[in-house]
């Protein structure tokens, strides 16, 4: 990539500009894009997508930001995370809708 530097004197202070060449991009309309060669994949997606209602799992609280994290974008709304109360330091995650 080239880069041109022009340097800009004024009383305050000394300012160096850099303006970069965009680089010359074609858009395409006339065909259709090729296939994708990988499919996405998600563990949690996965995970929520093949469980229902009332489906649950006990998960220690090391785990409990990542897996609430990474659940929330695909149960947003249908699921609970709470503290075990028969058990201290671990929580249990349940899909509720």
């Amino acid at each position: 990539m080239a880069q041109t530097v022009r340097e800009i004197n004024t009383k305050a202070k000394t300012r160096v500009r850099k303006s970069f060449i965009v680089p010359d991009i074609q858009v395409i309309t006339d065909q259709k894009a090729p296939p994708r060669k990988t499919v996405p994949q998600s563990f949690y997606r996965d995970l929520v997508g093949s469980m229902k209602a009332g489906d649950w799992f006990v998960l220690d609280e090391i785990d409990k930001h990542r897996i609430a994290g990474g659940v929330a974008k695909y149960a947003r709304g249908r699921y609970s995370l709470y503290q075990n109360p028969e058990q201290e330091g671990s929580y249990i995650f349940t899909i509720t809708k």
